[in-house]
């Protein structure tokens, strides 16, 4: 029987170093999820649905990745421990693919959708490599209910610290008019200086977070795991995800991620064409998202001990779904601040900062409900798979940013949205049609991602009473 961590409180220089190492995912994400399709599209002059299609194959591709991932963290017996080996060796690939990202060959023609592939492909993997052995520091570090949420708090606010960040670099350093380039957001220039930034800050928050829980955690497993062959690993696999609360948090985590993706992969094509902003709408725009993100992470601090994490979960996504269709549904009846108005950039940027903050809320405490099930599936079968847990949560987590960039050029193409596009010209149909199709998708993704998480089973007294009962038989060896 594998052992349980303490259900203990952690020392605060742990949570927050631990965390920040999300700041390299929150990068990665960002810039996939807003400015990925944008630069593809627009300035190096793809077709928005066929770069929507390409990301979902390179995604597609990196699902074999990512299982495998998980299930040989699981099995890796180093005197590093099974998780900081895979982390170490992830950190500079991961840097060097997000540069090649932003600095395309031009002259490739048609085979800039190639480069786009294979390049989007190894960046999803090397991510893999480190993030999914990161995850799996959570449920090693703590086994008590309220502290796993902690944990992830700082994680959440670290990942969307470092997203938000770059974006404002973005808007404010990088993405801006010069000569040439009168419009910044098709500058590329900018986009090849936005790339070198962020490989530069996944490097520094990798390796520092890496660093932070190599002493806890970086030991000799005092178990070493069974190796198995092919079809007994397959097989393996099979059992271990199809664990009814896993499917559930897998099933949510899908539904609620994508529906992010599609709303920050359209983000620059709303407020460029549809609010027409100017520059430092941009950049407030940024500071927005990161007030609801500090908002969310205040908010599930207050609650986290007052409630059980589902109920949370599904009442915050709910408040989130609501703000979130709110600005589209009042413009298509005409209710809506007009473009240039006084009062458009503060009441805009008011509902999109509750969005996120119910929004951010509730993953929040979904990833927290992630944890839990790691003792529920160990009490069956005796063995702690965290590897395979996250790996599996993790690959969802990036299929849905693909899936969401996808929905968005799909949702572009069907609204007949045109290429090289000005702000103010655009046709009131096709902004229209932008509209009721955006809140169609974010309906129909939110509405069956409460419902899915509202039946999440297990609750705080199942998940005590386990971990006392796992406690009984072993002995944690802080792996």
């Amino acid at each position: 029987m594998s052992a349980v961590p303490p259900a203990e409180r952690l020392p605060f220089r742990v949570k927050v170093g631990h965390g920040i190492g999300s700041a390299a995912y929150g990068v990665k994400d960002n810039g996939f999820s807003t400015l990925l399709l944008l630069f593809y599209n627009q300035v190096m002059g793809l077709d928005p649905g066929l770069v929507g299609l390409v990301l979902l194959v390179a995604l597609f591709l990196d699902a074999i990745v990512d299982p495998f991932v998980g299930h040989f963290v699981d099995k890796t017996y180093t005197h590093w421990g099974k998780r900081h080996p895979w982390m170490y060796a992830a950190i500079v690939p991961m840097a060097f693919c997000w540069t090649l990202l932003w600095f395309p060959p031009s002259s490739l023609g048609t085979g800039l959708y190639v480069y786009l592939l294979v390049i989007a492909f190894l960046m999803r993997a090397s991510v893999s490599c480190y993030e999914v052995p990161a995850l799996t520091v959570v449920p090693a570090l703590s086994a008590d209910y309220d502290e796993r949420t902690s944990i992830t708090r700082w994680r959440f606010l670290s990942a969307w610290g470092g997203g938000l960040l770059m974006l404002i670099l973005a808007f404010a350093v990088f993405l801006v008019p010069e000569p040439g380039y009168p419009v910044g957001q098709l500058n590329i220039n900018g986009y090849h200086k936005y790339g070198l930034a962020g490989a530069a800050i996944i490097l520094a928050v990798t390796l520092t977070s890496t660093l932070t829980t190599h002493k806890r955690l970086a030991r000799l497993p005092a178990e070493k795991p069974r190796k198995l062959p092919l079809r007994a690993t397959l097989s393996h696999i099979g059992e271990t995800l199809s664990n009814r609360a896993y499917l559930i948090i897998l099933g949510s985590t899908l539904l609620t991620y994508t529906n992010t993706g599609v709303a920050f992969s359209s983000a620059a094509y709303m407020l460029t064409f549809l609010w027409e902003m100017p520059q430092t709408g941009f950049l407030a725009y940024s500071a927005t998202l990161f007030v609801g993100v500090v908002a969310a992470f205040l908010l599930v601090g207050f609650v986290q001990s007052r409630i059980e994490k589902h109920v949370g979960a599904a009442v915050f996504g709910s408040i989130s779904l609501l703000f979130a269709i709110m600005p589209y549904g009042l413009r298509l009846f005409g209710l809506f601040p007009e473009n240039g108005s006084a009062t458009l950039i503060p009441v805009l940027f008011l509902v999109i900062t509750l969005a996120n903050a119910f929004s951010v809320a509730s993953m929040m405490l979904g990833q927290s409900m992630a944890a839990d099930v790691v003792e529920a599936a160990q009490e069956r079968s005796g063995q702690r798979t965290e590897g395979l847990f996250f790996a599996g949560l993790f690959f969802v987590q990036k299929f849905a940013t693909g899936a969401g960039i996808f929905l968005t050029g799909l949702i572009l193409s069907l609204a007949q949205f045109p290429k090289n596009a000005t702000p103010g010209q655009v046709a009131l149909p096709v902004l229209d049609m932008l509209m009721v199709l955006q809140i169609a998708v974010l309906v129909c993704l939110g509405g069956t991602s409460i419902y899915l998480i509202a039946q999440f089973p297990i609750r705080r007294a199942d998940h005590e009473a386990r971990v006392r009962r796992l406690a009984q038989q072993t002995q944690f060896s802080g792996n």
